[in-house]
Formats: structure tokens, C-alpha cells, sequence
């Protein structure tokens, strides 16, 4: 697709130029940081029942996206022989993560997640969205993180203490078990 095509795109009129304007986003999501986050307020058009009408937040999120469509990827492709970082981020409606590699010259990107959440996993607190973020992260990059050491960075201080919790519940247990058998990782504070 040519960059002046994406530039010159009109904003969708309707539902499905929407949706089709939304999965070529889904399908380049992986180069885009923040992607649950900017098109959050285009999917919440295509709500069941939520007439189509063009706000300035759709606007922005459109302009943004178009933006980050022209801009070329910045990717690195991953060594399996060094190390990975994992940075998770979650916030109220969203998580996120970031695989990188240090090449040498500082942390270089290898590929961003970003899910927006469901509305019951809106209602964790925050250290479930935290470890939530973390689990996802980890099965979307298990091809890659099996077997590598793999440091993960969150911004939420408790995470880095659950291992050593005296009570989990069902959750945080079915997440440690998942965590501690498929990967050799350590949990840092940013």
C-alpha cells in the first residue's frame, strides 16, 4: 500500500468502512505502540446498537493511526542468543507490552501487544490487570521467550513480590503455574 494512499484516506462514514479501516489496523497492530488504547475510541462505535456518529476523539484516534501507518517499521529482529525484556503496562481499559533486545546500543523493540480489556477484566484491581498484562505478554511471545532468560518490568511494585506471598487465589495461582513452568524470568521494577 503506498504511503500516499493511507495519507489521503478519508475517515470512515459508516460502520463497515469502519470495520475494514479496523482490520488493517489489527493486521499491522504489532508495529503500532498503544494500539488497544488509540483505536479505543473507533471500536466503541461498532458497539451493538451505538448509532455511527464522528466525534473529535474518533477524529484523533483516526489521525494518529494514519500517522503510524506511514511511519515506517523500527523493529529489530530477535537474537535468540541474548537476553529479553519484557515492559508491561496496564491501564483501566487496556494492557500492553513491549519485547525488546539490547543490541549493543540500548533497548531496541522486537514487537508491541496491546488488548483492550473486557469489560469483567476492567474490574481487577490493579495488580490483577498488572499480572494480567504480564501473562499475556508472555503467551503472545512464548515462541520467543522459552528457553531465554527474559526480564519483565512493570511499574507496579507488589507484582515483584508475588512469588513470595503467603496467599494467592485462584488466579494468581493459575498464573504463577503458567509463569514458573514454561519460562526462566526474573520480575524488576521500572
Amino acid at each position: 500500500m503506498k504511503i500516499t494512499t493511507i495519507r489521503d484516506r478519508k475517515p470512515p462514514t459508516n460502520h463497515l468502512e469502519l470495520q475494514i479501516f479496523l482490520e488493517f489496523v489489527n493486521y499491522v497492530r504489532r508495529f503500532i505502540p498503544n494500539t488497544a488504547e488509540t483505536t479505543g475510541p473507533l471500536t466503541d462505535l461498532l458497539r451493538k446498537g451505538t448509532p455511527f456518529e464522528w466525534e473529535e476523539r474518533q477524529q484523533v484516534a483516526f489521525d494518529e493511526l494514519i500517522i503510524f501507518l506511514m511511519s515506517p517499521p523500527v523493529l529489530q529482529i530477535a537474537d535468540p542468543s541474548r537476553p529479553f525484556e519484557v515492559l508491561t503496562d496496564a491501564r483501566d481499559f487496556a494492557i500492553g507490552a513491549v519485547l525488546s533486545q539490547d543490541f549493543g546500543d540500548g533497548l531496541q523493540p522486537i514487537a508491541y501487544e496491546f488488548r483492550k480489556l473486557q469489560a469483567a477484566k476492567r474490574n481487577y484491581p490493579v495488580h490483577g490487570k498488572e499480572m494480567l498484562a504480564i501473562v499475556h505478554a508472555l503467551k503472545v511471545w512464548r515462541c520467543y521467550l522459552r528457553g531465554a532468560d527474559v526480564t519483565v518490568r512493570t511499574d507496579h511494585k507488589p507484582i515483584h513480590f508475588l512469588r513470595v506471598q503467603s496467599t494467592l487465589n485462584p488466579r494468581q495461582i493459575r498464573w504463577l503455574d503458567f509463569l514458573e513452568s514454561n519460562f526462566h524470568y526474573t520480575i524488576a521494577y521500572k
